[in-house]
């Protein structure tokens, strides 16, 4: 998996950085989103897009190790987690779990990104062109180090991002995302410490992705679809749909919805939801729609004989939106042999192996 599906659960910050010490007030799953502003429609400032493209394509040429630190802010109140990250250029990420006492040790490997698409810290860089402004902030300075500051901006000029980005390397510092006001931060994510390295090499390299995910690709989308297989071109929230992969074992298919910040993975499977595969998770007012807000926020609903699975990092105001475009049906009364569990544990490991880890984290 790219080093970018590792920015789900590796996006960090420190209050320290001046950030809000609680949320704000969330809306209830499914309310209408406050002050939703179309597209940008102003253009992009050239310098700001080459930091970017720099910063997609830093990760693949620098080794480092270092300290990040990962905030999200939701009705759960403010979830925290901290990361020791050893990177090889040439081969990927060694991510460890610090200071949790709930994942002792925990310890994952991402592999080094092979698409050809750029990428920054979760989204493709070409969504997050398509969806909003983006402008440079010249230069500013980051735990010792000289970074350039880019923005960007909805179509109403309120605030969605800030980017902290080495001068030196083009390594991705620092993000910020906001809500729609432009004021109330939902994710940060930090270097404490960064070290940059002249090689680096990670041997003994732990397990890789389940075997039988393979891509299917978005030329296939239209033949899915006449399947009876939900793979919405757009979302709420100015979800884009990018990239499919299927699991050849089950069936189920995983879809990647992103709009170049925010990232959601839309997990779908033939059969019924067993209620029992979502012990710990909140019933919604919606029946039959079970959440779990964290790092990421997981919903799981079944309808029409699919069981959906929806992961991702958006705000939960954002999220209800978006798991209200989908059909919804009254959950019947399932026998034993048609009860069907959602596999959370291998799912989460399709978005990273660190996925796996994301109960642990919140």
């Amino acid at each position: 998996m790219s080093l970018t599906r590792l920015a789900v659960l590796v996006s960090t910050a420190l209050i320290g950085f001046g950030l809000p010490a609680s949320a704000a007030p969330i809306p209830a799953l499914g309310a209408p989103i406050p002050g939703a502003a179309p597209a940008a429609a102003k253009p992009d400032s050239v310098t700001a897009v080459r930091w970017l493209q720099r910063a997609a394509a830093a990760p693949n040429q620098v080794s480092y190790h270092g300290t990040q630190i990962f905030t999200a802010w939701g009705p759960q109140g403010a979830s925290s987690a901290m990361f020791d990250i050893v990177h090889a250029a040439s081969q990927g990420s060694e991510v460890s779990v610090l200071g949790s006492s709930s994942a002792p040790g925990a310890k994952a490997f991402v592999q080094r990104a092979t698409s050809t698409d750029a990428a920054i810290d979760g989204g493709p860089l070409a969504l997050l062109q398509a969806t909003y402004q983006l402008v440079d902030k010249c230069c500013t300075d980051l735990i010792g180090r000289t970074a350039v500051l880019v923005e960007a901006l909805r179509g109403d000029q309120t605030l969605a991002a800030r980017f902290w980005i080495d001068k030196t390397t083009g390594l991705l510092l620092q993000r910020q995302l906001f809500s729609q006001d432009g004021k109330t931060m939902v994710r940060a994510t930090v270097f404490t410490e960064l070290e940059i390295e002249s090689s680096e090499f990670l041997s003994h390299l732990p397990p890789m992705v389940p075997s039988g995910v393979e891509a299917v690709g978005m030329g296939k989308v239209d033949n899915l679809r006449s399947e009876g297989w939900v793979c919405a071109p757009q979302l709420p929230a100015s979800l884009t749909l990018y990239d499919v992969h299927q699991d050849t074992s089950n069936g189920s298919l995983q879809f990647s919805y992103s709009d170049g910040l925010f990232n959601v993975s839309l997990f779908e499977q033939r059969g019924a939801l067993d209620p029992a595969a979502v012990a710990g998770f909140t019933s919604t007012d919606s029946p039959g729609v079970y959440l779990r807000y964290g790092m990421p926020s997981y919903v799981v609903w079944s309808s029409g004989g699919i069981v959906y699975t929806l992961i991702g990092d958006l705000p939960p105001d954002q999220l209800g939106q978006v798991v209200k475009a989908f059909p919804h049906e009254a959950p019947a009364r399932l026998t034993a042999i048609q009860r069907l569990g959602t596999g959370l544990a291998k799912i989460a490991t399709w978005l990273t192996p660190m996925g796996a880890l994301s109960p642990k984290l919140g």
